[in-house]
């Protein structure tokens, strides 16, 4: 018995032990006398399992757990038997019992072939009349058996376990306690089938990304294991790339298969949920399939589709402008973009749902004009020319006079970058339109605004032509100006810029304003400040000129 209790089983299965046996294997004669009365013990111990009592079901289990430690492979004839109680009783009331019944099914997994349990579930839950709640139990069992069982025994039947998933995918609820098993399940195939997941990776990728959709449910512990189950599979097949190098080989299957249900997409549609968290979660590795996911963002501009689809583009498509590793390579679609998608979105309609997609919707003209993902021509075509404006020129003039702060806070961010953009482009009509439009923002009754405008307006300075109509000029300097002296510091600071940027027009009369203002300022730092920048701008012009 001495060399017979040396014998050491594999670690995998030596970690499953209770402590009683510390990792070692039980002698020859006592596993043989086990599997002798096997036949007569197991019945009852897998009929206490059901009693009622939770003293009896957990001292059933503990038994059990024992007994299977020393019938090792011999119960696999009762496979059945077996795998149908741990159904029953893994889902236990009792903390205690359902730890001990998780063990035993582990333990199980390590001595019934893989090939045998998962006949057995899966003659079980192919059945169109089965309780959600046995579903749960099933892959639950399922899960269990397979974390205990081989790459070599496994290898073979991931395909099957694949396919087992994706059904339960269709018919299980859309709930934490149901879908966490199948997470299991995946984890397990991915954990005991190692580099076989070769030929069953996409269906798993597919299968961890549909999870990781399901933080649109609130479930939020449930997607983070998901995308660490798609680590962990880019692990399991050595990926040099990583999860990187997974999304490259695999996303686009699965972006083609949602895309193509984009005409039917609801606000709770699995393929909408797939297609932004496949968005989100890829980084630099959907820069390739940017051409493909393009034409879905056309539905923010129909106003007959739902505006919960249209919210949830939007703001899919505002982050990818605004993610590093993805914006730069949005030059090619910015201006179908801006034309297409963004501008329709953000004409004023009446309404708190058409305020939300206006308001995300400027947000992406925001980043996209940031960037500088739109050419100038580009722009300038959609802002039109002299009386003749384009949909850009009252869509941006409409935003920056919205009810709802927040859109007239960014509108003016977008209007500064617009103007950057198109510097020196603006024709004569187009600048006294938007320097009066600036002029009204900056009487806004929010600072935060009025500092914002400020901005644009230093922006805006560049395509006032030099020696632009004096009364004009002189209208739209003084109105600058008088900001200098406002109560709020912030806004001063903020407006200087704007006035600085105001001198090369008309030096001239830039130094008579400020002169004059000056002296009914109640401080004239700032106006001194914008007298010594055009002293010093006229100073450099005489010195190029001798």
């Amino acid at each position: 018995e001495g060399g017979a209790t040396q014998e050491e089983a594999s670690e995998k299965v030596a970690s499953m032990y209770p402590a009683a046996f510390a990792s070692k294997r039980p002698c020859e004669g006592a596993r043989g006398l086990v599997k002798a009365h096997l036949d007569g013990m197991l019945p009852s111990l897998l009929q206490e399992l059901s009693d009622w009592t939770p003293t009896t079901r957990g001292r059933g289990a503990a038994t059990l757990l024992a007994l299977i430690v020393y019938a090792e492979q011999a119960i696999a004839p009762h496979a059945e038997a077996l795998v149908g109680a741990f159904a029953k009783a893994y889902m236990d009331d009792d903390e205690h019992v359902a730890s001990r019944v998780a063990e035993c099914v582990c333990l199980a997994g390590a001595f019934v072939p893989a090939q045998v349990f998962v006949g057995v579930i899966a003659s079980h839950v192919n059945g169109g009349a089965v309780a959600a709640a046995s579903r749960r139990n099933w892959m639950a069992v399922l899960a269990a058996l397979l974390e205990g069982a081989t790459e070599q025994d496994i290898a073979p039947l991931l395909p099957k376990v694949c396919e087992m998933v994706g059904e339960m995918e269709l018919c299980m609820p859309e709930e934490e306690e149901h879908q966490v098993h199948l997470l299991r399940v995946l984890r397990a195939c991915v954990s005991s089938g190692g580099k076989s997941c070769w030929g069953v990776s996409g269906q798993l990728f597919a299968s961890f990304l549909r999870l990781e959709s399901m933080h649109y449910l609130g479930m939020n512990a449930l997607s983070a294991g998901a995308a660490d189950g798609i680590q962990r599979l880019a692990v399991a097949l050595e990926l040099e790339g990583g999860a990187k190098e997974l999304f490259e080989r695999e996303a686009g299957g699965v972006l083609a298969g949602a895309m193509g249900t984009r005409s039917e997409w609801r606000r709770d549609s699995k393929d909408l949920q797939v297609f932004d968290t496949l968005l989100r979660s890829g980084g630099g590795a959907v820069v390739p399939l940017l051409d493909t996911c393009m034409p879905a963002f056309t539905i923010v501009a129909d106003m007959n589709r739902d505006a919960d689809v249209r919210s949830t583009l939007l703001v899919l498509l505002d982050f990818l402008l605004a993610e590093s590793g993805i914006q730069h390579n949005m030059s090619p679609f910015g201006a179908s973009l801006l034309a297409d998608v963004i501008v329709p979105v953000c004409v004023w309609r009446a309404g708190k749902v058409a305020s939300a997609l206006r308001k995300a919707g400027v947000s992406c003209m925001k980043h996209l004009m940031a960037q500088r993902l739109v050419k100038p021509q580009d722009v300038m075509k959609l802002l039109g020319e002299g009386f003749a404006a384009g949909p850009l020129d009252p869509v941006m003039k409409s935003c920056m006079d919205d009810d709802d702060a927040d859109i007239r806070y960014i509108a003016c961010g977008a209007a500064r970058e617009m103007f950057a953009i198109v510097a020196e482009m603006l024709d004569t009509e187009q600048v006294r339109h938007f320097y009066l439009e600036l002029l009204r923002r900056l009487d806004d009754s929010n600072d935060t605004i009025r500092c914002e405008v400020a901005t644009a307006a230093r922006t805006f300075m560049a395509s006032v032509p030099v020696g632009y109509d004096p009364a004009q000029y002189e209208y739209l300097l003084r109105n600058l100006v008088v900001h200098l002296d406002d109560q709020n510091e912030a806004v001063q600071q903020a407006v200087l810029p704007a006035v600085l940027a105001a001198a090369p027009v008309n030096p001239a009369l830039f130094t008579t304003v400020l002169r004059e203002c000056k002296g009914k300022h109640r401080s004239g730092k700032m106006c001194q400040e914008a007298l010594d920048h055009v002293a010093k701008l006229q100073h450099d012009s005489s010195e190029i000129l001798e």
